[in-house]
């Protein structure tokens, strides 16, 4: 049950991520062609803001790794209450590569204006999806911590 309670949640923070930045799309106070008076530095510091969070999922991944022989921790992730973790941390580090993709793109690339609009779209989206993701991800580490200093 907790493995099927964890997919869903998963993929109703996924949904709700993608539902947020449509409607922020849709949104009367969301002009794409401001993008476009910012490009290239939007662009850049999309992808550095996307390389720091993809590191630090990438640690806290690395962090779960390192902590899974003691005992709370590994009781925790052989009844699959972990699996939400590592998969947030997957998915955000995933929405940040997109991001780092589309950007270089837009920069490097030269792109028709319609095409660039929707370029623009599914970065600011994969933007969204990481940030949801890895504030996820924290949420969990956190909670891997506690269980850590109450250990004894």
């Amino acid at each position: 049950m907790t493995k099927l309670k964890n997919w869903i949640w998963i993929g109703l923070v996924l949904v709700l991520s993608i539902g947020v930045s449509i409607i922020l799309f849709k949104s009367a106070f969301f002009d794409i062609s401001k993008f476009e008076e910012l490009a290239p530095d939007f662009h850049y510091n999309a992808i550095s803001m996307s390389a720091i969070i993809g590191g630090f999922l990438f640690t806290g991944i690395s962090i779960l790794i390192s902590v899974i022989d003691k005992e709370r921790i590994e009781r925790l992730w052989n009844n699959s209450y972990l699996d939400n973790l590592y998969r947030s941390a997957f998915v955000g580090m995933i929405a940040n590569i997109i991001t780092i993709i589309v950007a270089f793109s837009l920069v490097f690339l030269d792109i028709p204006s319609k095409a660039e609009d929707i370029f623009v779209e599914i970065e600011i989206a994969a933007l969204i999806i990481g940030v949801v993701f890895f504030a996820w991800c924290i949420k969990y580490l956190l909670f891997i911590i506690s269980k850590l200093k109450t250990e004894k």
